[in-house]
C-alpha cells in the first residue's frame, strides 16, 4: 500500500493530518486474525527485549558492577551581565570555572600572548581537485597521538569526497575543529605536501611560531580546553572560526621555540625511520627469523624514542609557561588531581576529561577480572569511504553508522556499484560490526556471510582468540564496560571519532567459558524472538495486501 504525500512549500512530500483524514479505509473480513497477528508480534517482541535485557544484567551481575555509577557535574555562577551579554553563550559548560583557570595561565606568561587570529593565517579557501587526478586525502582517522600524519587515501578527483577541499603544504599544520578530535592535530611534512585534507580541519601557518611549536600549542592542555571551550551546535558540536581566532596563546621566546623544533623533528625521524624498518621486516620475513626479531625489537625501541623526544617537547612547553610537574589535572565532573608523572608521561594524554574518577574506577573493577586487549582478541579491517558521488538506487547495500544497531541492520539508503566495489571486503560468519564515528562503539554480531558493503566509520572484527565467544564479545562491546573506554578516548561530544589504534587497546573482561555460554544462549534466545516478532508482523501485513487485492 502506497501512500502518497502533499508537497509543501520546499518541494518536500509530507503527510498532512487533512490528507490522512481524507483516506479510504477498506474493510477485512478478517480483521482479528490480523489483530492476533500484530498482538503476538508486539509480544513476541518485547519478550525479545526482555532477554536482551537479561542478558546485559546477567552481564553486569557476573562482573560485579550491577551499582556502577559516574559522579554528579560541577558548576559555576555568572550574572547575565558576565555571561550572555558579553559573549553572546548561554550554555553552561562554556562558564566552568577551568576555563577561566586556564586563560588567567595564558595571559601571566611572561613574554606576552597574543590571538591565534593574529598569530596565524587560517588557510580557508576551498579548493577545487580535477577529475581524473590523483591525490593524497588526510582526514581525521589519519592522525596520530603524537601529531604526526599516518597514513592517507589516494583518490582521483572524482572519487574524493565532497569534504576534501583544502590543500596543505610542508609546514602547515593542521587542526581538527570538531569537538571529541580535537587533539587531531599535525604538522605536514614532505610527503604530504600538496595533499588534501578535510574542511573539518583549519590549515595554519604562523608568522610568530615555527611549525613544531605551533603543533604543540595545539596539543597542549590550556589550548585545547580553550577549544573545547569554544565548541557550539547540536548535531554538529565544533569550534567555528570567530571563536577560534579569539582564543589567546602565548609568544613562545624563540631560544625555546628553536628546542622545541629539535625534538619534535627528532620524533618526526625516529619514526619514520620505523615504519621504513617495519616495512622491511614485513617484506623479508626471512631476515627476521635469522635474526631473531631483532628488527621488531629496534623498531619498537625507535617508537618509544620517538615518543620520548614528542613528549620531552610538550615538556618544554609546559615548563615555559609555567605547567609544573606538579600540575593539577581537573575534571568538569569531579576534581581529581594526577601529576605530569602519572598521566601524560604515561599516556601521552593531558586533557581533564580523559583522568575523570570513573575511568580509574573501571579499570580498577576490571582489575578483579582476567582482561585481554582487543587486539589479543580480534584482528581489525576497515572498509571504504567511496564518497556521496558513488552512491546509487541499485546495487550492493552500503551500510553507514544509522543503519547499524547493536540489533541488526536496517534497509539502507544508498546503494553501490556492484562492479566497481566487487573486491571490497564483505562481513563473515560471525563478522563484529562495531561503529567508530559518530555515535561509537554500537556493535552487531552477523550471523551469517552477507553481500553488503560498510563505511569506514565501521570496524570489522573478526575473532582469532577461541577463548572469547563472539556473542559474549558482541554484548560487551555494547556494555558500558566498554562504552566508558570509547568515552574517554574519543571524547563526550556528539559527533565522536574513536581511532581504531584506541579501539586495538580496549580492555575486555574475559569471564569463564560456563559464563559465556549462558551469556550467548540468551542473546540469541533475543534474536530468535525478533525473528519471530518480524515473521509475524510481515504475515499480517501480507493479508491485509491480499485482501486488498481481492476486493
Amino acid at each position: 500500500m502506497v501512500l502518497r504525500g502533499e508537497t509543501g512549500g520546499t518541494g518536500q512530500s509530507t503527510l498532512t493530518c487533512s490528507y490522512l483524514k481524507s483516506l479510504d479505509i477498506p474493510r477485512i473480513e478478517n480483521e482479528n486474525v490480523i489483530g492476533n497477528l500484530v498482538w503476538q508480534s508486539e509480544k513476541v517482541f518485547q519478550s525479545a527485549k526482555s532477554a536482551y535485557s537479561e542478558a546485559e544484567s546477567y552481564l553486569l551481575e557476573c562482573l560485579g558492577m550491577t551499582d556502577f555509577a559516574a559522579n554528579p557535574d560541577a558548576y559555576n555562577i555568572k550574572t547575565l551581565k558576565e555571561s550572555f551579554l558579553e559573549t553572546g553563550r548561554f550554555d553552561s559548560e562554556y562558564y566552568l570555572p577551568k576555563y577561566e583557570d586556564y586563560i588567567e595561565l595564558v595571559h601571566s606568561y611572561p613574554n606576552g600572548y597574543d590571538l591565534i587570529g593574529n598569530v596565524c593565517d587560517i588557510k580557508d579557501n576551498n579548493y577545487t581537485p580535477a577529475n581524473g587526478i590523483q591525490y593524497k586525502y588526510i582526514e581525521l582517522a589519519n592522525i596520530g597521538k603524537s601529531g604526526e600524519i599516518t597514513d592517507c587515501n589516494e583518490l582521483t578527483g572524482e572519487q574524493l569526497p565532497t569534504r576534501a577541499r583544502r590543500i596543505v603544504h610542508k609546514g602547515d599544520v593542521i587542526v581538527s575543529s570538531i569537538e571529541g578530535s580535537l587533539d587531531s592535530c599535525a604538522l605536514v611534512t614532505d610527503e604530504y605536501d600538496g595533499a588534501l585534507c578535510s574542511t573539518g580541519f583549519y590549515v595554519l601557518k604562523s608568522h610568530q611560531h615555527n611549525p613544531e611549536t605551533l603543533l604543540t600549542l595545539f596539543k597542549s592542555l590550556p589550548i585545547q580546553n580553550l577549544m573545547k571551550k569554544g565548541c557550539s551546535g547540536t548535531i554538529l558540536t565544533a569550534i567555528g572560526k570567530s571563536e577560534f581566532e579569539k582564543i589567546p596563546v602565548p609568544l613562545i621566546r624563540k631560544e625555546v621555540q628553536e628546542e622545541i623544533a629539535k625534538h619534535v623533528q627528532k620524533s618526526i625521524e625516529l619514526r619514520m625511520e620505523a615504519v621504513q624498518l617495519l616495512e622491511n621486516a614485513k617484506l623479508t620475513v626471512e631476515t627476521i627469523i635469522e635474526n631473531g626479531g631483532g628488527n621488531l625489537l629496534i623498531y619498537n625501541r625507535l617508537q618509544a624514542n620517538a615518543f620520548e623526544e614528542w613528549n620531552h617537547a610538550v615538556w618544554l612547553l609546559f615548563t615555559e609557561i609555567g605547567i609544573t610537574s606538579d600540575i593539577d589535572v581537573k575534571t568538569s565532573i569531579v576534581s581529581t588531581y594526577k601529576k605530569l608523572s602519572n598521566s601524560f608521561l604515561k599516556s601521552g594524554r593531558l586533557d581533564a576529561e580523559y583522568y575523570q574518577p570513573k575511568y580509574d574506577h573501571l579499570f580498577s573493577e576490571l582489575k578483579r577480572f582476567k582482561t585481554k586487549t582487543i587486539r589479543q582478541i580480534a584482528t581489525l579491517s576497515k572498509s571504504i569511504e567511496p564518497g556521496s558521488d558513488a552512491y546509487c538506487e541499485k546495487g550492493i547495500p552500503f551500510i553507514r553508522v544509522a543503519d547499524l544497531s547493536k540489533f541488526g541492520l536496517s534497509e539502507p539508503a544508498v546503494y553501490l556499484d556492484k562492479l566497481e566495489f566487487k573486491d571490497t571486503i564483505r562481513p563473515k560468519k560471525d563478522t563484529i560490526l562495531l561503529s567508530k564515528d559518530g555515535s561509537v562503539g554500537i556493535a552487531y554480531k552477523v550471523e551469517e556471510p552477507i553481500d553488503v558493503i560498510t563505511s569506514g566509520a565501521i570496524i570489522h572484527l573478526n575473532i582469532t582468540d577461541k577463548e572469547v565467544l563472539p556473542d559474549y564479545l558482541t554484548l560487551i562491546l555494547n556494555s558500558f564496560v566498554v562504552k566508558l573506554q570509547a568515552e574517554r578516548d574519543a571524547g563526550g561530544s556528539i559527533i565522536q571519532h574513536w581511532k581504531p589504534s584506541e579501539i586495538e587497546d580496549v580492555i575486555i573482561p574475559i569471564l569463564p567459558t560456563s559464563e559465556q555460554v549462558t551469556i550467548s544462549k540468551m542473546l540469541q534466545q533475543s534474536f530468535s524472538l525478533r525473528k519471530e516478532t518480524k515473521s509475524l508482523l510481515q504475515e499480517a501485513i501480507q493479508i491485509v495486501e491480499t485482501t486488498i487485492e481481492k476486493n
